[in-house]
């Protein structure tokens, strides 16, 4: 698990380390990473610079001081002894200042667990589409989009699993589909034919959708052709995905994208309503997603802005412990998927789709995301 970002400020240090010494020596002690000040200025200071919390917990003086500084992006818990100013409490929580530590601990807990940012989650009633991103190639992303679109469908929603990678890594796993090999190419001819149409003749994606035995989703059958894929426009990309959603018959759309940036990638990032950034923990991987966001706001800055709200940063092969830090303020870790060491000399491509540790973990992301949808999960347990 990964521990939640707490900065504490508070300029009683009488308060402050009782409170600390409780939450070491206890289990709170592994959920909670505490940065605490019982100085403004350092306080303020790092709040500038530092990196961005989950959640800011403090006395009255030291939240006036920080939010009269126009900051509201990142939430607060006042503490409170019963007479603190009103104007406080518009914007953010409070609780008693005194009381019993386990009972403080777990209202901490629970604001950290609200504080997720503003990610624009599924859209009860829509088709949401969750594109899988990386700006590195081999960081398992593709089994990270297969094993999602799985383990959504195990969750009782209606799946489709669409690859537009160069090299479609679908193709490792049988589809169990007979006949359909080359549909994907005349998919496109499709695409292509009916922008170019004046009559403007409806593009039908139904003929070429296959059911995926492997991912237990629906899927179209993989394409060989790479200069046709390379080929695929931001418009044609665009209709794919509108005629997808147009169906009427799925809940959610799992995007495998390309590792690079080029127009059927930047499409997703423009459509997607979740984007998961798969990283891993090394120094280049930090590195290349912090240069990839650089140009993003660079040369996008409006994309950029809508782009950081529906974005979640996962760190993949997760060992137990993170060894680098993020490249930017503004990215933090919203989840983990484990390492499997059986996987690294894996000569039988199904079992990276059946992993039960990793298939419950990915269960746990797929939850998450499903969280405050309304939409209710037929299943609760691990998929096979």
């Amino acid at each position: 698990m990964i521990p939640a970002r707490l900065v504490l400020a508070v300029q009683d240090s009488r308060y402050v380390e009782p409170l600390l010494n409780y939450l070491h020596g206890s289990s709170y002690g592994t959920a909670l990473q505490v940065t605490a000040f019982t100085r403004t200025d350092s306080f303020l200071h790092y709040m500038e610079v530092g990196e961005v919390p989950n959640l800011v917990v403090g006395d009255t003086e030291m939240l006036e001081s920080w939010l009269s500084q126009g900051e509201t992006s990142v939430p607060w818990l006042l503490l409170s002894e019963g007479h603190s100013s009103s104007s406080l409490l518009e914007g953010g929580s409070s609780t008693f200042k005194y009381q019993p530590l386990p009972q403080l601990m777990e209202v901490i807990i629970t604001h950290c667990k609200r504080s997720g940012g503003a990610l624009e989650k599924l859209n009860v009633g829509t088709t949401s589409v969750i594109g899988i991103v990386s700006p590195l190639s081999g960081s398992g992303k593709s089994t990270i989009a297969m094993n999602m679109a799985k383990q959504l469908g195990v969750l009782g929603l209606k799946v489709f699993y669409l690859n537009l990678e160069t090299v479609n890594s679908s193709a490792l796993f049988s589809s169990g589909s007979v006949g359909m090999e080359g549909s994907f190419s005349r998919l496109l001819y499709d695409i292509k034919a009916s922008q170019e149409s004046a009559s403007g003749n409806e593009l039908s994606i139904t003929p070429y959708i296959i059911r995926h035995h492997g991912l237990k989703c629906d899927s179209f059958e993989p394409s060989f052709n790479v200069k046709e894929i390379t080929e695929m426009t931001m418009e044609d990309t665009a209709l794919l995905l509108a005629s997808l959603a147009a169906c009427n018959s799925y809940d959610a759309i799992v995007v495998d994208t390309e590792g690079y940036m080029e127009e059927r990638m930047q499409t997703v990032l423009e459509q997607a309503g979740v984007l998961i950034w798969v990283l891993l923990d090394d120094l280049m991987s930090m590195y290349k997603s912090g240069v990839w966001m650089d140009q993003l706001e660079l040369k996008a800055p409006a994309l950029f802005g809508s782009l950081k709200k529906r974005s979640r940063f996962i760190v993949n092969r997760y060992t137990g412990q993170l060894v680098n830090g993020f490249p930017r303020k503004d990215m933090s870790i919203d989840s983990v998927l484990p390492y499997i060491p059986s996987w690294k000399q894996l000569h039988r491509e199904e079992l990276l789709l059946s992993s039960p540790i990793y298939q419950r973990e990915v269960l746990k992301l797929c939850q998450q995301l499903l969280e405050g949808t309304g939409i209710m999960p037929v299943h609760a347990g691990g998929g096979q």
